[in-house]
């Protein structure tokens, strides 16, 4: 009698664990928000195509959120039909799957049509608790696609005021609980030091991210179907695979159940590098954003002691990476002011007419930034030729503008048309938002006093400003 009732406890704990084993959490979902409401429409139609194509294993998710509008693509075979609105789709095992949204997205229905303004980021929270509640995972992934410049991204074309996602707008909606692994930026010329501090880890109960993928120039879409094809159960799949570029020998694949964040990152960073040699990319840690912050404030309080015309022309001389589409220098410097910020440091460490001081704190910047930046590269031939580039080193930029400079159209300086970069509310004004972390902390306003970088700037662009405020009404 006791032998039977072991026998029955032990086949009981067996039978358990293979319901348990049966239904393991997946080890992802990766969250695909897709504005195609603009020009990138054509291309985002690819993506799912791609997504279709690669997405073959078990063990993770993936979800995407799709707005179209006429007037780009009338593709109607890659889902089904053409469409004009706002949909949820899943993709597994080379097919497809129309969803409702539930509680989450309630507009969003299989037997109705809507158009979200994709725009807002409040949309965006929703998403991604729809995502969490009914395909939880281990770990979670986000995607922003559409276009995107530095100041925003992913814009809504069809609301009439070309609403955007900003970093900042971000942070105030999106909470502690839409927080993500890995964010990637499938997006142009967002890899900026500003807007990846708004995502900062362990920063109260808002939005963050452990890792980013992001480009800081022009770049083009991801590889969704090598991507995909990379994550893998049955490990003897046989599957096309490259040298690995960022380490020794072969790629490898990963089983998506046990894959972790940076295992994860690398893969998508290494299939990027496969299909866009000819652009820049990179992976960033961002847990070691808030040490880049305190480091560069700790330098820009010694900087006013500096000549002001040697950082200009450290300014004037940095890699810089202009969203350049209409080959004019000189606007492309004034809507991005966008420059290196690893080069721009290790200008300075090295520059015999500035203090030991500040040299020495400039090093201890790139030391900062070379441990934040895990795998970069910079292409050749598209790009502008640099050979200043060290793969792993640079690849995020820093907003500094060359502010003293006078645009041509205006006859105003390149810092009075760079009012968006602030700390104040500028959602009022046109394509911007404001609200920078970035500029705002580690700062006292008022106290004639330079206690960050952004009031370094101001300080170096808008000297006149001690009682007025100067051009962008701050008083640092």
């Amino acid at each position: 009698m006791y032998f039977r009732k072991t026998t029955n406890l032990i086949c009981l704990i067996l039978f358990t664990q293979i319901l348990l084993n049966a239904q393991e959490i997946n080890g992802w979902t990766i969250m695909h928000y897709a504005v195609g409401s603009n020009s990138s429409e054509v291309d985002l139609l690819n993506d799912m195509n791609e997504m279709r194509i690669g997405k073959t294993s078990e063990g993770y998710e993936v979800i995407t959120l799709i707005d179209r509008t006429p007037g780009f693509s009338e593709d109607s075979t890659v889902l089904g039909e053409n469409f004009t609105d706002t949909r949820l789709y899943r993709f597994n095992n080379e097919n497809f799957e129309r969803l409702n949204g539930h509680e989450f997205l309630p507009q969003i229905r299989i037997n109705q049509s809507h158009d979200l303004e994709m725009g807002d980021a409040a949309v965006l929270k929703n998403f991604i608790q729809y995502c969490k509640h009914y395909f939880p995972a281990k770990h979670y992934m986000l995607v922003l696609r559409s276009h995107g410049n530095g100041v925003g991204m992913c814009p809504d074309a069809e609301s009439g005021i070309n609403d955007k996602l900003y970093p900042g707008e971000l942070r105030d909606v999106l909470s502690g609980n839409e927080s993500v692994d890995i964010l990637g930026l499938d997006v142009c010329s967002m890899a900026g030091l500003e807007n990846f501090y708004e995502w900062r880890p362990n920063n109260e109960d808002q939005f963050s991210a452990d890792y980013i993928i992001a480009s800081a120039p022009l770049s083009a879409a991801w590889a969704y179907d090598q991507i995909f094809n990379r994550l893998q159960v049955d490990n003897n799949k046989n599957i096309d695979l490259d040298n690995n570029y960022f380490s020794p020998g072969p790629e490898r694949t990963m089983n998506p159940y046990h894959m972790n964040a940076l295992e994860f990152s690398k893969i998508i960073l290494e299939e990027i590098y496969d299909n866009q040699a000819w652009a820049s990319w990179g992976l960033f840690d961002n847990s070691q954003i808030d040490h880049i912050k305190r480091k560069i404030d700790e330098l820009s309080r010694l900087l006013p002691n500096e000549e002001d015309d040697v950082i200009l022309d450290i300014i004037q001389n940095t890699l810089g990476y202009y969203h350049n589409t209409n080959n004019n220098l000189e606007i492309a410097q004034l809507t991005s002011p966008y420059i290196d910020a690893y080069h721009f440091y290790e200008l300075i460490a090295q520059n015999i007419n500035i203090n030991n001081a500040s040299r020495q704190l400039a090093s201890e910047v790139c030391e900062a930034i070379d441990q934040f930046v895990i795998y970069s590269y910079c292409g050749r031939g598209f790009l502008p030729n640099t050979e200043v580039f060290q793969d792993g080193k640079n690849g995020v930029y820093q907003i500094i503008p060359i502010g003293n400079k006078v645009f041509s159209q205006t006859n105003r300086s390149f810092w009075s048309h760079t009012t968006w970069f602030h700390p104040d509310d500028k959602s009022n004004e046109q394509n911007s938002y404001g609200l920078y972390d970035w500029c705002k902390d580690g700062a006292s306003r008022g106290n004639n006093k330079i206690e960050n970088f952004f009031e370094y700037l101001d300080y170096l662009f808008d000297k006149d400003s001690s009682a007025t405020g100067g051009v962008n009404k701050y008083r640092y």
